[in-house]
């Protein structure tokens, strides 16, 4: 991702190009229905319905068009045992710790500014480490082997006031891309097979 020059406002499919709704707002809904609990094929529908949305054809070339703009051309690189560690975040679920950040750290309001999603994502990443949502994020991620002990209860008691609730595992932005790709991918397969055992 280059924010040096102005971000893209369309999405390429089959040789033509469709006009977006590039705003946050859009893109933390098409994570959600990424990220929500629900089979295969349910999923599958959600992103489809995600794609008709945007005014894209559904299928597998208009999800690889929508997760490249999605990552952004994401630099993230997995690291040794992140895989494990519990989610840092929630777009949804900390939206007024969001709005509060990005009000302190750019005096942007979140309710009425209009970001394209890369902008968002770079100032999301670039949030100061002082800041009470980023706090929070540490609490929910840090490993409690490398705490000391004496600050051991501290932290439990932090991870338990801000946990997620969730059981599903922090993801980078490769390893969500892959696992879309492959539930989507198998959730088609199986409508395909079903289709044609219809008589």
């Amino acid at each position: 991702m280059s924010l040096y020059h102005a971000p893209p406002e369309s999405l390429t499919v089959g040789g033509l190009e469709y006009p977006i709704d590039t705003d946050f707002r859009a893109w933390v809904q098409f994570q959600a229905a990424m990220t929500e609990k629900g089979t295969d094929g349910e999923k599958a529908e959600r992103l489809c319905a995600f794609m008709e949305q945007m005014g894209l054809p559904p299928g597998e070339e208009a999800l690889e068009a929508m997760l490249n703009f999605y990552t952004a051309a994401s630099t993230e690189k997995a690291v040794a045992g992140q895989k494990n560690r519990p989610a840092a975040f929630d777009f949804e679920k900390d939206s007024e710790y969001i709005f509060a950040a990005f009000m302190g750290a750019y005096d942007i309001d979140l309710t009425t500014a209009r970001l394209h999603w890369w902008t968002f994502k770079a100032l999301f990443k670039a949030l100061p480490e002082d800041c009470e949502f980023c706090r929070i994020m540490r609490y929910r991620t840090i490993d409690l082997k490398d705490v000391p002990k004496s600050q051991k209860r501290f932290y439990q008691e932090q991870k338990a006031r801000y946990s997620l609730g969730e059981k599903a595992v922090y993801r980078t932005e490769k390893d969500m891309r892959d696992y879309v790709k492959r539930r989507f991918a198998e959730a088609e397969r199986r409508a395909a097979e079903a289709r044609e055992k219809k008589p």
